[in-house]
């Protein structure tokens, strides 16, 4: 069996240190050389060494970025202290030797009597200046001896370098004979001597022009005097920009003017309130691998006996609510049947099994897509982020409500309860009336729990009709303590969101606000399994690239799809719709009429 891997190196290398960067450049070196020092190399070994390889030019590549900016900080800085001391003295000898300033022999003037700019007189205290200062009291004519010819100047100049100019590094990719991984490719000489190189290692192969694997030499990539990403300071772009704008600064600086001059912050980060999503509707879920799902329709009790001789079942658990007889079910013997039967005149009569039923529910497909531009993904990723988050939060209450509604359309009509009476006891009550029928036509025992689902504002309702009472304390009255009431009356509630909002006279409609608690809520009551939730097909691809969309400079950054299914397997599902007052008036002060 092959050896275990024992390094691995974290895929965002920005977020380690640089001490514990060249601690994982130590281990990966060791670590290659025990496995190179192997006895038998196995294919194992050699995906593993070419790993730990890509990795450790992952960390050279992460310090060499840092050692680039730490020189490029360092000169910056040297730069902008030059700058501050250049004008610090200029500050401190103004009106020394006749400079600007002092309005003694040789100074001109720059400003009208209004203190505005006189770019004529501007224009010749420059040339005096720069005249001064490059030939001296006495003249140009009097140094022109002195000054070297333009051939001899561009034997001795430096190479110009523009600010901010882009170079391409050429690095060596691992396994060139003659040339070590990383290594700088400084000429178009050497890059094609690499290929040349590289070429004859690699052995002729039999998979054709499709499947030959794809062999890399080097990597090439953009170099910048200077570099600033999400790592950088703001004291050092700020820095950065004083030296590359340096000499428009200080022309700008000539101009008059009032109040701040520092430009507003830039702040990249959005505001966003949406949370993870809760009050999702809980149901039990199973897979379906085809596109539905098929059960056979269960008979309730009350169709077990009939009515009629076995010919139309029962409408509820009335057995024996009807008269009996020697021909109904269950039948009534007498001594006179018994006698009768001797003679075949009556016989007793005999349930069978019935062959069920089966009904068929069927998946339904729901997704999203999102576009999003190439160049704003790579200048503000953030802005794509966080539309991701919004947009996965809004799908996920769009599916539950989805959900919910496919459960209400199986459920009952409205089932009208309570009146004018106070939420706290009208929902309390009528959650316990209809539990008790429920379990009553279907014979169940008294504490079978019930599943009873209702919007999440219910819990705000009762504790907003808590506090009109007196006898309440209105502090202490916490969702938990609500909730503890319904499971008290054997009842599950769920409070769930996407139901019964955002429509007319509804919370958290977008062209009004409520003002005034609602007057009436539905609630769906059903035995724990009557609904079951069938989950299909779930595809999230992330970003998608194509041909379509990349001529367009776009991607697909967010795709998913996904199947959903709400079967209805057992009997019942009611609807109910309690009207409420939220008043917290006690049963002493309504009319008994108006009572449940």
């Amino acid at each position: 069996m092959p050896e275990p891997e024992l390094f691995t190196a974290p895929d965002d290398l920005s977020l380690v240190g640089e001490a514990e960067l060249r601690e994982l450049e130590t281990n990966a070196v060791a670590e290659f050389d025990r496995v190179s020092g192997l006895q038998h190399i196995t294919p194992e070994h050699i995906t593993y060494s070419e790993r730990l390889t890509r990795d450790l030019d992952r960390i050279r590549a992460e310090l060499r970025v840092r050692a680039v900016r730490a020189e490029e900080e360092q000169a910056t800085a040297q730069q902008e202290a030059t700058r501050r001391m250049a004008l610090l003295r200029q500050s401190v000898h103004v009106g020394e030797d006749g400079a600007a300033g002092d309005g003694g022999e040789g100074t001109v003037p720059v400003t009208t009597a209004g203190g505005r700019v006189d770019l004529a007189a501007l224009t010749e205290a420059t040339a005096k200046g720069v005249a001064s200062i490059l030939f001296g009291e006495q003249g140009p004519e009097a140094v022109r001896k002195r000054v070297a010819s333009l051939s001899q100047v561009r034997e001795h100049a430096p190479q110009a370098k523009a600010p901010g100019t882009a170079t391409v590094a050429i690095t060596a990719s691992v396994d060139i004979p003659g040339v070590g991984a990383g290594q700088s490719l400084p000429t178009l000489e050497a890059l094609s001597e690499a290929f040349r190189s590289k070429a004859k290692a690699v052995p002729t192969t039999q998979y054709g022009d499709r499947g030959a694997p794809r062999h890399l030499v080097a990597s090439l990539r953009n170099q910048f005097e200077h570099t600033v990403d999400d790592r950088t300071s703001a004291s050092t772009v700020e820095e950065l920009w004083h030296s590359m704008t340096q000499q428009r600064g200080q022309a700008d600086a000539l101009l008059a003017g009032g109040g701040w001059c520092a430009p507003s912050e830039v702040t990249y980060d959005f505001f966003n309130i949406a949370d993870t999503p809760v009050g999702l509707i809980d149901l039990p879920t199973v897979g379906v691998s085809r596109g539905g799902i098929r059960y056979p329709v269960s008979p309730s009790i009350g169709e077990v006996f009939f009515q009629n001789a076995g010919s139309n079942p029962a409408s509820g658990f009335g057995g024996f609510g009807v008269t009996f007889s020697n021909a109904s079910d269950p039948w009534l013997w007498t001594e006179a049947d018994d006698i009768a039967t001797v003679t075949g005149s009556v016989n007793k009569p005999t349930l069978r099994v019935p062959c069920p039923t089966f009904d068929e529910t069927r998946l339904e497909a729901y997704g999203i897509s999102l576009t999003a531009g190439n160049l704003t993904d790579d200048a503000y990723p953030e802005a794509t982020a966080n539309f991701i988050r919004l947009l996965r939060a809004a799908y996920a209450h769009v599916i539950n409500a989805r959900l919910i509604s496919l459960m209400v359309a199986r459920s009952t009509s409205a089932i009208a309860v309570g009146g004018t009476s106070p939420a706290t006891q009208t929902i309390l009550n009528s959650v316990e009336l209809a539990a008790i029928d429920y379990r009553s036509k279907f014979a169940m025992r008294e504490d079978a729990v019930l599943e009873i689902v209702l919007p999440r504002w219910t819990l705000a309702v009762i504790r907003a009709d808590l506090a009109w009472r007196t006898s309440v304390e209105r502090e202490s009255v916490s969702d938990a303590q609500i909730t503890a009431w319904f499971t008290d009356r054997a009842v599950r509630p769920q409070f769930v969101s996407d139901w019964q909002v955002r429509g007319t006279g509804q919370f958290g409609r977008t062209s009004a606000n409520m003002t005034a608690w609602p007057t009436s809520v539905d609630m769906m009551m059903y035995a724990a399994g009557t609904f079951l939730h069938g989950n299909g097909l779930q595809l999230d691809l992330g970003v998608i690239r194509d041909s379509a969309l990349n001529a367009e400079n776009d991607h697909t950054a967010l795709w998913a799809e996904e199947a959903h299914l709400v079967a209805k397997v057992g009997h019942e599902s009611r609807l109910y719709r309690a009207s409420f007052n939220v008043n917290g008036a006690g049963t002493a002060g309504i009319a008994a009429a108006a009572q449940i």
